[in-house]
């Protein structure tokens, strides 16, 4: 489980009370107004390029320390755009997230000195002009026009010159980087990934770099695999089935979701495989009583209900009311039932379920997120070293906490998107220690490796996420 990014601002916000208005009154019906009118809907501002709204939005990411997702479904509510654009605004916009280190290398090599902080958008449009050339199959001048073009839509006319000179004198002599995906990577995390893996580091950063594949997870409550597979041929969806995941289907392109058959009706979820394999290694059975300790999104808790047919007695916990009502919306749309609570896991005081003890607990663990930085590249940009003990003390608490909480005989998967030791092997060590209660359970995984404690995929080398899960069961 992946905590939300910090976010920062570099604006300062006046903050001014209200003057009360007792006139007004409130609307009648939602969407209203207050004489029961439709309310006009907001007005959007004119169309922005793909490379005018990546430049945009990869300073507000890198800079600014926004979260890429909300930066990006803002900048599309405000922006009016069609598919085609918004896949590529992404595409550029992840591009330069991921090979930010490279990117911004080879922009200074050109530049001869930084440009000024008060115009650094050209620098992020300069980015998104040499992410194209570097990594894309496309018309090289063509490419250069339109970033140069592109500097007019954001009230730089005065870089046009400046934009076409450096692309051209790349396209003429292109910049040798080495090794550019470890480039592109924090120093604090290239020290951890070298200490720990040795010769497989370099693997993870050219995983991290790669374009994840768009995963699905076919609701076994609605039809089989087999059957979806076919929808989705005649939707004209190419797919295949997941050699790793008996509910899998990986996608040959990437899909809107509202091109996905019955996706709304919930006929599948979008899940890594790694993600996917979560419940299947916890195997509860039906009737049990469950616990989600960490739920939202609702992937995973989704997934447990599937496998019993719905037929759990399941609590999903979060501790953001927000994410709640995320995990509230999964379920609806997968006509699934649990009952759902924002708690923290990791104290007992009063306890919102009336279930007290639990035969299975699922802890997908707040953790870094080191495994998916290939779906979520701004990860590289925003956590920090000094997050991971932080992390590490939430973690040791819910393991604390929920083991208490698990029936003798039940069992409780740990689990964690991340690839550091300290937040997964190491913490299950510390958790053992002096326990005569706890025993590990062999996995059978198709991928994982075998650590002293639990087994670990590798992003891209596994042919999925990075993810992390140990099994453990209490004695009787």
């Amino acid at each position: 489980m992946v905590i939300p990014l910090r976010l920062a601002t570099n604006s300062v916000r006046a903050l001014t009370k209200p003057k009360p208005n007792t006139q007004r009154k409130p609307s009648s019906k939602p969407g209203t107004n207050s004489q029961g009118q439709p309310k006009a809907k907001p007005r959007r501002s004119k169309t922005l390029s793909a490379r005018a709204a990546a430049a945009l939005l990869s300073q507000q990411v890198i800079d600014q320390g926004q979260s890429l997702d909300r930066a990006r479904d803002k900048l599309f509510e405000e922006h009016a755009a069609d598919d085609n654009d918004r896949a590529f605004t992404q595409e550029l916009l992840y591009g330069v997230c991921r090979w930010y280190g490279e990117l911004d290398y080879i922009a200074l090599e050109l530049l001869g000195k930084p440009i000024r902080k008060k115009d650094r958008i050209v620098h992020f449009l300069l980015l998104v002009g040499l992410y194209q050339l570097r990594h894309l199959k496309s018309a090289p001048h063509a490419g250069v026009a339109e970033t140069v073009n592109a500097s007019k839509q954001l009230n730089k006319q005065w870089a046009s010159k400046l934009l076409n000179a450096c692309l051209r004198n790349y396209l003429r002599s292109p910049t040798v980087v080495n090794n550019p995906a470890r480039a592109s990577h924090p120093d604090w995390l290239i020290e951890k990934l070298e200490a720990h893996y040795q010769d497989e580091a370099n693997a993870i950063f050219d995983g991290n770099n790669q374009r994840a594949p768009m995963c699905l997870r076919v609701n076994r409550c609605q039809q089989s695999r087999d059957d979806y597979l076919e929808e989705l041929s005649q939707s004209n969806i190419p797919a295949k089935k997941d050699p790793h995941s008996i509910d899998g289907i990986i996608l040959d392109q990437a899909s809107p979701v509202a091109a996905l058959p019955r996706f709304f009706d919930g006929a599948c979820s979008v899940q890594d495989t790694a993600a996917q394999l979560a419940a299947r290694i916890l195997a509860p059975e039906r009737g049990m009583r469950v616990l989600d300790a960490c739920a939202a999104p609702g992937g995973k808790t989704a997934h447990l209900l599937e496998l019993c047919d719905n037929s759990l007695e399941l609590d999903a916990l979060d501790i953001s009311e927000v994410r709640c009502e995320q995990l509230r919306s999964t379920l609806e749309r997968l006509n699934l039932t649990a009952s759902v609570y924002a708690f923290d896991a990791s104290t007992e005081d009063n306890w919102p379920s009336k279930h007290k003890q639990y035969d299975r607990i699922l802890i997908d663990a707040p953790c870094s997120g080191t495994g998916v930085i290939r779906r979520h590249p701004d990860i590289k940009h925003h956590r920090r070293d000094s997050d991971i003990l932080a992390l590490q003390n939430s973690q040791h608490l819910l393991l604390e906490s929920l083991w208490r909480k698990l029936v003798a005989g039940g069992k409780l998967l740990y689990a964690s998107c991340s690839i550091l030791p300290q937040e997964n092997e190491h913490q299950i060590e510390r958790f053992v220690a002096g326990k005569n209660d706890v025993i590990l359970k062999t996995i059978h995984h198709p991928t994982g490796r075998r650590r002293k404690f639990g087994y670990q995929t590798l992003p891209s080398i596994d042919d999925m996420d990075g993810f992390y899960y140990c099994l453990l069961e209490k004695s009787e």
